[in-house]
């Protein structure tokens, strides 16, 4: 993994983990324009965990860019499985990091079994 761009650098760090549609695209929107404004951040470092795959995952994310127009962004995507998570989680898990996690649509089991075994507070949009 490459190290961080110049426009990163301040940035929130939030983890979207797109297992399906949102349901209510503006919801997972206006939940990562809070956690941003929340930081006090101009800035948010998207990192996309996805059993979509590319690039159906940004079906997910597009609602996120068109509505935080104002917020400089970074969109990565991190990988498909559990253990990707894992591993991001890990990387970000440096002091002082409070990465705003979002489980977003239907089959994030695994995830969800993952992020409550590391401790890691997460928010479940779109799920049944």
């Amino acid at each position: 993994m490459a190290g961080k761009l110049v426009i990163e650098g301040d940035s929130k760090e939030v983890i979207i983990v797109a297992c399906g549609p949102a349901g209510d695209d503006g919801v997972l929107a206006a939940k990562v324009g809070m956690a941003v404004a929340k930081a006090r951040k101009r800035r948010a470092s998207i990192h996309v965990i996805s059993p979509l795959g590319r690039p159906d995952y940004m079906e997910v994310v597009r609602p996120v860019i068109q509505g935080n127009i104002g917020i400089t962004m970074c969109i990565r995507f991190e990988g498909e499985s559990p253990e990707d998570l894992q591993r991001l989680v890990s990387r970000l898990g440096g002091e002082g990091a409070d990465p705003a996690v979002f489980l977003v649509g239907s089959g994030c089991e695994a995830y969800e079994s993952l992020l409550r075994e590391l401790g890691v507070p997460y928010e479940s949009i779109g799920r049944r």
